[in-house]
């Protein structure tokens, strides 16, 4: 959180955004001139001091005084997370304006941004042990109960009838309504107003009151303590003081320990659900300048599943209307890929901003990673790149059988983030990095499915039978027990390929599926050597490389031997 700070201030400063800089470009004859100065006032005057409480007090008033200050800090606490936020989205608007005007403005919230946070860490830090000390200064104080009870008979019996005069108002009101009587409307809600404002008077008196009680009962280690906290509770929640129930609690909790669960089951049920609440609002961690509650994080996931959940369906869509719409497989394939990247990301990107992140910010960071990478971790990257999309394409599985050059293929049977292991049928693992993948051809030969055709290249001598050939190859296949497809979509079949100069070559295709796929010498050798004894027992010639030499006798030669 500093650290961002610092290099906001940074910035500020390289584009003359310090305030000595900012007072000289002020124009005297800019309409906004009594303005800037009081900007500069106000940033000057702008200064962090830690809360400290008053723990110099010595009867019940001043006590009742310093609790309440307990409960303001509470209160400025959990708001704060809330007001830091507001002034970023403040400094966010008024850093796209370059009049120096929007730059003291920007210089003034940043201030008021980073107090802000020192007060929230201050308090985050050392609050428990303040609330402790206002604890221990309950027992050095006498509390008069008697005039307490006498109060709150009293302000129960003024709040009765200020809740019927209320009654009363409001019956008129509707009367004045139907009458459409705009000025005794007017008048009856001021009266309505001024009746409720008194109420919470009360209420506040009330609440005081009852506050001595139940400071008293605490102090003697009183059970009637729990239900006097009732009553608090209830007022408090009349005045929006949430945060006193919360201390009431803790202060509970210090007197009677593991007991307050006991004997406040019913209040202590209600604390638990407005925790839990508190607790998925209640900030993890700072990225940038914005707070990351439990809640955010929930979102983040939520939508991320949402989208990749439309994208799998989109996904789907696409494939189904392809035979409809008479589309390419490449093509669907395309715009099935296309939309389902751009859903996650536009998931990703909606998620950061319902999760309050500033992406501004986010692209800082990425700058300053882009550099690290710029000088040594490019590999590094682009491997876990490369492995995220393996992942998602899923062009290559484990399971797979896959052949990346003539000498190595195999099975793959890990994908991590920085690289693939594929074992070979030698029992060797060959450990590749994900980029190969991506950037190189690699052959699937199980992307689809487990079925692949061979082709089994042979050649008989000229002269032969062609139909005879094929004929006697494929009754050999067809009784022998070697493993390929026997259905009439996948039946062998020979194809007659070139005349070459020694032979008449043939191919025998066949389909295979399964682990016999994965071994495609052992396979092969095994259909050749049915095509072998095949044609052998036939008495079918197969040939091999041979040279005839023809010597012309109607051209004499001589042979003359010189003697020395």
């Amino acid at each position: 959180m500093r650290f961002v700070f610092i290099l906001f201030l940074f910035f500020i400063n390289l584009f003359g955004g310090d305030l000595n800089g900012l007072v000289k470009q002020i124009n005297k004859n800019s309409p906004d001139y009594t303005l800037d100065l009081a900007l500069v006032k106000k940033i000057k005057e702008l200064n962090y001091n830690n809360p400290v409480l008053d723990l110099n007090i010595s009867n019940q008033n001043e006590y009742l005084s310093l609790f309440f200050k307990l409960v303001d800090l509470k209160k400025e606490y959990n708001n704060l997370p809330s007001i830091i936020k507001e002034t970023n989205k403040k400094i966010d608007i008024l850093s796209s304006d370059n009049d120096i005007t929007s730059k003291l403005q920007t210089l003034y919230y940043q201030k008021l941004l980073d107090i802000y946070n020192k007060k929230y860490d201050y308090i985050d830090k050392n609050f428990q042990n303040i609330e402790k000390e206002v604890y221990q200064k309950l027992f050095d104080i006498k509390f008069d109960t008697n005039l307490a009870k006498n109060n709150i008979n009293y302000w129960n019996k003024l709040l009765n009838d200020k809740q019927k005069e209320l009654e009363k108002l409001k019956i008129n009101l509707q009367k004045w309504q139907i009458l459409n009587n705009e000025k005794n409307i007017e008048n009856i809600q001021n009266l309505i107003n001024i009746n409720i404002q008194k109420q919470k008077n009360i209420y506040k008196n009330l609440l005081k009151n009852y506050l001595i009680l139940f400071l008293d009962e605490l102090k003697n280690k009183d059970k009637t303590a729990f239900k006097t906290a009732q009553s608090i509770d209830y007022y408090a929640n009349k005045l929006d003081l949430n945060e006193l129930g919360e201390i009431i609690n803790d202060f509970e909790t210090f007197r009677f320990g593991t007991k307050a669960i006991i004997y406040n089951s019913k209040k202590e049920l209600e604390h638990t659900l407005e925790k839990f609440i508190s607790l998925i609002k209640y900030p993890l961690f700072k990225i940038g300048n914005n707070f990351i509650t439990p809640l955010d994080l929930v979102l983040v996931i939520f939508i991320l599943f949402i989208g990749w959940f439309i994208g799998k369906y989109y996904k789907k869509l696409i494939y189904s209307l392809r035979k409809k719409y008479e589309i390419s497989y490449s093509s669907a394939t395309l715009l099935a890929n296309i939309g389902y990247y751009t859903i996650i990301f536009l998931s990703f990107i909606f998620s950061l901003k319902i999760a309050g992140l500033d992406l501004s910010s986010l692209a800082i960071i990425a700058g300053a990673l882009s550099v690290g990478i710029g000088f040594g971790l490019q590999n590094i990257v682009s491997n876990f790149v490369s492995g995220i999309i393996l992942m998602f394409e899923k062009t290559i599985k484990v399971d797979d059988y896959i052949e990346i050059d003539e000498n190595t293929r195999g099975k793959v049977i890990d994908i991590s983030m920085r690289s693939t292991v594929i074992r070979t049928n030698d029992n060797i693992d060959l450990i590749i990095p994900n980029q190969d993948f991506i950037q190189n051809k690699v052959i699937n030969w199980t992307l689809g499915d487990e079925i692949v055709r061979f082709r089994i290249p042979f050649g008989v001598a000229y002269g032969s039978n062609i139909e005879k050939v094929e004929k006697i190859v494929l009754e050999a296949i067809d009784k022998s027990s070697l493993p390929f497809l026997r259905k009439e979509q996948y039946k062998p079949l020979v194809v007659f390929i070139e005349m070459a100069d020694s032979s008449l070559n043939f191919e025998l295709f066949v389909w295979v599926r399964g682990e016999y796929a994965m071994m495609p010498r052992r396979t092969r050798s095994k259909f050749l050597k049915v095509v072998y004894n095949a044609l052998n027992e036939a008495g079918i010639t197969i040939p091999f490389p041979q040279q005839d030499l023809h010597i012309k006798d109607t051209v004499p030669f001589e042979i003359k031997i010189k003697k020395d």
